[in-house]
């Protein structure tokens, strides 16, 4: 619910607007250079300690955000007196067609076959959810690419996992991971399942992914977008 109330309070989308110049309108956070002047205010607002203010030998202030830990909340942006730091519409990525068709060479290459992925919710508010099931819906449709869902993990090459970790899926999430044939991967999708994110301090919380499963990718954002999901994999497949 908290992701649709923050589309509408800021008009923006996951998927290219054709009435802003096919730019993304929701991306990584950067710092005007030589410019901060260590007021602190960002650092003291950000709930995922994501960002960092070092000083260089000149005496410059700079700012630093770690994307896999930002949730986009944009309150560091509201907060800073100087408008040093803006969110911008980069996720370092290719084209969607160019990424997907690079993709599902690798997959070929390696599986000589479709990459198949096993996703599972282990906590999350279901924002991340709603954007691996955009990837399967006609306009990105992720299967021309050389992936597809299982919903067993016994069919399964892979592990997709979204939200921080709790008590109660713990044990659901290592029998799943078990259940995949070697070799086998593990994505972390979103914020919260590197971090924690806004749940990292719930009760019912166990830890996150890396905490129970080795990790293969991480894919930050609150959610990322379906073309920053697919970024990743094709960041995945050039590791294996």
């Amino acid at each position: 619910m908290n992701n649709i109330f923050d589309r509408i309070k800021y008009g923006t989308e996951t998927i290219k607007d054709p009435l802003k110049n096919n730019e993304f309108s929701y991306g990584k956070i950067v710092a005007r250079e030589k410019a901060c002047n260590n007021c602190r205010a960002c650092i003291n607002e950000c709930a995922m300690d994501a960002i960092r203010i070092n000083t260089n030998a000149f005496g410059e202030h700079i700012v630093s955000v770690d994307k896999k830990k930002c949730i986009y909340c944009r309150n560091c942006v509201n907060i800073c007196p100087n408008s040093i730091l803006k969110m911008t519409s980069d996720y370092k990525m290719a084209e969607l067609e160019l990424a997907g068709d690079k993709l599902r060479e690798k997959v070929y290459s390696i599986f000589n076959r479709s990459l198949v992925l096993r996703v599972v919710d282990t906590g999350s508010c279901n924002a991340c959810m709603s954007e691996l099931s955009a990837l399967q819906n006609t306009f990105y449709d992720i299967s021309r690419f050389g992936i597809n869902v299982a919903a067993s993990p016994r069919h399964a090459d892979g592990l997709v996992v979204t939200g921080a970790v709790t008590i109660n899926m713990k044990e659901a999430l290592e029998k799943t991971y078990h259940a995949i044939a070697e070799p086998k991967i593990v994505i972390a999708v979103g914020s919260c399942a590197y971090n924690g994110g806004i749940f990292k301090e719930g009760d019912g919380v166990y830890g996150v992914v890396k905490d129970i499963l080795p990790v293969d990718l991480v894919i930050p954002g609150c959610p990322p977008s379906p073309q920053a999901i697919i970024f990743g994999l094709l960041k995945l497949m050039d590791k294996r």
